[in-house]
């Protein structure tokens, strides 16, 4: 007020200031009504009650529950799900009873809050074994999933054999055979390497070959073409004593630097066993755990270990006799097989407390293979001659006298024996000892597997 009184009497200049100072009051005016208004704005949002967001439904028309299916197939699937917002995902696949997922995925996205699905789900997977199994429709809204699950029934497709797999020494490497409809064998490729164990994978529908120089190497059947490879297997100044085997899936391979792999389809390790103080020489699973032959840097001495499958000692025993091979016998046991004072001893392996005993009597003769029998006895190799032995007590009865097998496998499916003696390859209807056949070849038989459809 005393500056408007003034202002007639002061100079221009000084006007000037007091007029700007009447606008700048105004200014701060004005931007305190804004500051409350956007404050107040702020307040009356944050006491604004946030609107719950609720899981999606399902309203399920088809499938009907307990309906039956193959293992390779198509269900129509007829659904609408709802969604307070959206967007909404939703999946449709197979569990077993322990919620394992045993198909791929059908997934459907859709941006608004409402779907409707009227389609065939179609799954393939032929290694389905007929039992209980639940269709699931998955709805994912982004902040909460509902299952709804619809039992079903599911037929397994029948496991048949496809092929046998032979391999053949010759000058210039193995030649690989396989056989077709009418059992006749054709070649079908050449490894130019010296093998030493080899294996069928029906799973992954692959063989893999382990060389002398310690490549292991498998090939795709049946067009055999090399799908993956590892080397390096081998360690200088050790003699190489390899094997492989397939289990749950895996292809598995030892090597000379003291582990056990498996390997899935696309050669990737997924189980690792590291062998303490020695060197894998052969392994076998029995009773869901991994039990190997380990060799000591002096090559006279043996332990046999037992490993869980996934990694990880359990026990070792220490034995002073040349070990051969591994069998399952018990839930709590296994029979080793190995050669004392030139003659074939046999040993009870009690895996749970870590003993081990002999069992039966001692068999003369030089050790060439033993197998377990559909009848759930041991068939051995010993010398000229196959003989039984049972299980309980070690008894042994001759099978088919100056019958001699390097190594020998049952086809379960017709019960048939194969064995191997030297270029031949013979089969046996078991539990009948009478010869049904016979397969000649140019050259030794390294080794020879089953192919089925899965």
């Amino acid at each position: 007020m005393f500056d408007i009184l003034l202002k007639n009497s002061e100079l221009c200049g000084m006007q000037l200031n007091k007029i700007i100072r009447l606008n700048n009051n105004v200014l701060n005016i004005r931007l305190f009504y804004i500051i409350l208004l956007i404050t107040s704005l702020f307040y009356i949002l944050s006491c604004k009650k946030e609107k719950k967001n609720e899981t999606p439904t399902i309203n399920l028309f088809l499938p009907l529950s307990n309906i039956t299916l193959n293992a390779i197939d198509s269900v129509r699937v007829k659904a609408t799900i709802t969604d307070d917002y959206g967007p909404l995902t939703v999946s449709v696949y197979i569990v077993n009873d322990q919620m394992q997922t045993f198909t791929l995925p059908l997934v459907k996205t859709f941006s608004g809050s409402v779907i409707n699905i009227d389609e065939f789900y179609f799954f393939n997977n032929k290694y389905f074994e007929t039992g209980i199994y639940y269709i699931v429709i998955r709805a994912d809204d982004g902040n909460s999933i509902v299952n709804e699950f619809i039992k079903v029934n599911i037929i397994e497709i029948p496991k048949v054999l496809n092929s046998i797999y032979v391999g053949v020494e010759d000058f210039s490497g193995v030649k690989i055979f396989c056989n077709d409809t009418l059992g006749n064998f054709n070649q079908i490729g050449i490894i130019s390497s010296t093998i030493i164990s080899a294996c069928v994978n029906s799973y992954t529908q692959q063989m893999s070959v382990l060389t002398n120089n310690g490549n292991f190497i498998t090939y795709s059947i049946p067009d055999f073409q090399i799908v993956w490879q590892k080397s390096g297997l081998t360690t200088p100044g050790h003699i190489f004593k390899g094997e492989t085997k397939v289990y749950e899936n895996y292809t598995y391979v030892n090597d000379a630097n003291g582990y056990i792999y498996g390997y899935d389809y696309l050669g990737n390790v997924r189980n690792v066993n590291s062998i303490e103080d020695g060197v894998p020489i052969s392994f076998n699973f029995c009773n869901n755990k991994l039990l190997t032959f380990v060799e000591y840097d002096n090559y006279n001495s043996y332990s046999i270990q037992l490993l869980y499958p996934n990694g990880g000692l359990l026990s070792k025993y220490q034995i002073n006799y040349l070990p051969f091979k591994i069998l399952p016998n018990s839930a709590i046991s296994t029979t080793v097989w190995g050669n004392s004072q030139n003659n074939i001893q046999m040993y009870t392996y009690y895996t749970e407390i870590n003993n081990l005993q002999t069992f039966g009597n001692i068999i003369s003769g030089n050790f060439n293979d033993v197998v377990v029998t559909p009848d759930n006895k041991y068939l051995l190799s010993a010398g000229n001659n196959l003989m039984t032995i049972e299980k309980t007590y070690g008894n042994t009865s001759i099978y088919a006298s100056g019958n001699r097998a390097d190594f020998m496998k049952f086809e379960n499916i017709s019960q048939t024996l194969y064995i191997v003696d030297n270029n031949i390859i013979s089969e046996f209807n078991y539990p009948n000892s009478l010869k049904i056949n016979s397969f000649n070849f140019s050259g030794r038989i390294l080794f020879f597997d089953f192919c089925y459809n899965k």
